[in-house]
């Protein structure tokens, strides 16, 4: 018995028209050298730099602005100081010629004469003549740590060594203030009605914070021990005065070569 089979020989189907369907890449297709690989990682890496300097340049300028900003705002300060500083110079001066002519006329003993000068020079040995900086912006750059603004190290020297002559003429004002206290002798004196009568406290003018008599006031008692004491307080008063017009003159100086030195730092106006 023969079987009959419905499959196809292998060698018929590799004899017969049979064809398989071949893809062949483009002909066309670019492929990059290395040099324009080369190229396009060139071209990479400068736009990251780019991108960074960008960002440093954009800081950078912020950076500069903020520190003109302080700049000027510091340089308005030293100004206004420096207006202060020669209005307290000249107070001082006034002043010391007022108890310059008190502590002579005590010298002679010519008090009924001058009774009523004593007095008022006596109310003025009690008025604070003293300069206040306005360090506003000193607080803001160096206390808040923002001193870092101004990049130059010279200038940020300059800047701490005035403000450090300010502090040190405060403590030099205010231990003048504690050695020259009035009060144990005034009530010795001095009528104490009458010589706080003078009182003008709410003037703005400080040539005007103590009144003029035009009527005479009682007289000044004559207890020598204290008019003694009260001499050594003029004088002592004078010599402050003297010193502290000498410290202010130093510092009014240093704090106009910092403001020319912040001005041309910063092209300021």
């Amino acid at each position: 018995m023969v079987l009959h089979s419905n499959t196809t020989p292998v060698t018929s189907l590799l004899n017969s028209n049979f064809k398989m369907d071949v893809h062949y890449l483009p002909s066309n297709r670019h492929i990059k050298s290395a040099k324009e690989y080369l190229i396009d990682i060139i071209i990479i890496f400068l736009a990251v730099i780019l991108g960074f300097l960008g960002n440093d340049f954009r800081i950078s300028y912020a950076e500069k602005a903020q520190a003109k900003v302080y700049a000027q705002s510091l340089y308005d300060d030293l100004k206004n100081d420096h207006e202060s500083i020669n209005n307290i110079i000249s107070e001082k001066d006034w002043l010391v010629a007022k108890f310059d002519s008190a502590a002579d006329i005590l010298a002679t003993k010519n008090l009924y004469d001058y009774n009523e000068f004593i007095y008022y020079v006596e109310r003025y040995m009690t008025k604070k003549t003293t300069f206040t900086s306005q360090d506003i912006t000193f607080q803001q750059l160096f206390k808040n740590g923002n001193s870092t603004v101004i990049k130059n190290i010279k200038l940020t020297k300059q800047i701490a060594s005035y403000y450090n002559r300010y502090n040190r003429y405060s403590e030099i004002e205010k231990a003048n203030s504690e050695n020259n206290d009035l009060s144990n002798v005034e009530s010795k004196l001095f009528n104490p009605r009458d010589l706080t009568a003078l009182d003008m406290n709410d003037a703005s003018d400080f040539y005007k914070l103590v009144k003029r008599p035009v009527i005479e006031l009682k007289p000044i008692k004559r207890n020598v021990e204290n008019l003694k004491l009260f001499y050594i307080k003029i004088n002592n008063a004078i010599e402050q005065m003297k010193n502290t017009k000498e410290v202010l003159a130093k510092l009014n100086i240093y704090g106009s070569g910092l403001m020319t030195d912040l001005k041309n730092e910063y092209d300021l106006k």
